[in-house]
């Protein structure tokens, strides 16, 4: 089975820049389940920086601009060129130029690959890709990896580009329950024709280690009996560091918050942190690679989930699969892949914080710590091999 993915890609193998949908799409591409082989679109990576990367021939498929060749596509089908150039600028409200530009590469990359189906990783890919296929016989599979139309109809821009291409897909996925609830209250997609798939976190990479916790401790001076916060994330309101910092002076025992990633709002913290004497608890350790963090994750104790809005966040995995416990922000309960209902998680309520319950959980005893590998990428990639299976399946009936 040949698999087409359509994506972007991290910038350690040569894409533009780096999403955490692109860390998704790169994970499952490395993955081998059944006899699915993949090939991947980048939005954001060259041809030639996608060759380089590729582990055999055509695995990666980057751009290239060919006006030649989408001058003689748009003589040869006039009326499929309009169609597509009017949608481009009237529901996904689009340079229709760029979008024609995704449009042939996406073609192209069908004509090479022959594949069995295409997984879309965005809506707002869907619609080149739709144009693409054409009349060929391939089904598609959209992964929302989070939805940004809230259901305001003054938001022009987002309402027309989700409600007017979700149909365009023959198959849904969404990552937690809580997007089977908005694939179907927001965009009209009942909630038995999506399947739910977290996202996986690499097991080789994420692990707990006793000598590098030990290292990081010590290296930091920080004592045995403290409890040490850790968030790994972007550096913004919505990332809610700020709103946990501001918990911090609460609790009467011995702390430290470490906030690993950079952000807009990074500068802002750092002035409330020395304004409010809290050096020697919060500390911003900026940005580590992904070969980094399973150091910081282990030396960490508990992870701070406070987020205010999230699809599903790859740091939340990649600290369950370190053995950590997590405080997740009551807004996005709905998000974790876990039982947030187990004694690993507690819910906190920033409206309305009982310290005292607070501290009791994060005192408590940790059973003894070790690596998980429920969510490894091996296992979600089984997932979706069966979900690519059944899609199939029904297509061609």
């Amino acid at each position: 089975m040949k698999v087409l993915i359509i994506g972007q890609l991290p910038k350690e193998i040569g894409g533009n820049y780096t999403t955490g949908a692109a860390n998704v799409v790169y994970e499952l591409s490395k993955q081998k389940a059944g006899d699915v082989v993949y090939y991947i679109y980048g939005t954001n990576i060259t041809h030639d920086a996608a060759a380089k990367a590729s582990s055999f021939p055509n695995r990666y498929i980057g751009y290239k601009i060919r006006p030649l060749r989408m001058l003689i596509h748009t003589v040869s089908h006039p009326l499929s060129t309009w169609r597509s150039l009017n949608h481009y600028r009237k529901v996904d409200h689009q340079n229709v130029f760029r979008y024609a530009f995704y449009e042939d590469n996406i073609r192209e990359a069908i004509k090479s690959v022959q594949p069995d189906l295409i997984h879309v990783n965005s809506i707002a890919n869907i619609s080149p890709v739709r144009f693409a296929i054409g009349k060929n016989h391939i089904p598609m599979l959209l992964t929302c990896h989070g939805i940004f139309y809230r259901g305001d109809e003054s938001d022009v821009v987002n309402r027309d580009r989700n409600l007017g291409n979700i149909k365009l897909a023959d198959a849904y996925s969404g990552l937690t329950q809580e997007s089977l609830e908005e694939y179907e209250s927001i965009l009209g997609v009942p909630k038995d024709k999506v399947m739910v798939i977290p996202n996986g976190v690499d097991c080789q990479k994420f692990y707990f280690s006793p000598d590098e916790r030990a290292k990081i401790r010590e290296e930091f001076g920080v004592s045995d009996d403290c409890r040490v916060f850790i968030t790994v994330a972007s550096v913004q309101e919505r990332k809610g560091q700020m709103a946990f910092i501001n918990q911090l002076s609460r609790f009467d025992i011995d702390v430290q918050y470490w906030i690993v990633g950079k952000g807009p709002d990074e500068k802002a913290i750092k002035e409330f942190v020395q304004l409010s004497g809290l050096e020697g608890k919060v500390k911003l350790l900026g940005y580590k690679t992904a070969g980094e963090l399973y150091k910081y994750y282990s030396a960490a104790d508990i992870y701070v989930h406070s987020s205010w809005k999230e699809g599903q966040a790859l740091s939340e995995l990649e600290a369950n699969a370190t053995g950590m416990r997590t405080i997740v922000n009551k807004e996005i309960i709905g998000t974790i892949a876990s039982d947030v209902n187990s004694e690993d998680y507690y819910v906190l309520d920033f409206d309305n914080v009982d310290v005292d319950s607070l501290v009791e959980w994060i005192q408590r005893d940790q059973k003894e710590r070790s690596s998980r590998t429920t969510f490894d990428w091996s296992a979600i990639a089984k997932r979706y091999l069966n979900l690519y299976n059944q899609i199939i399946k029904e297509y061609r009936r």
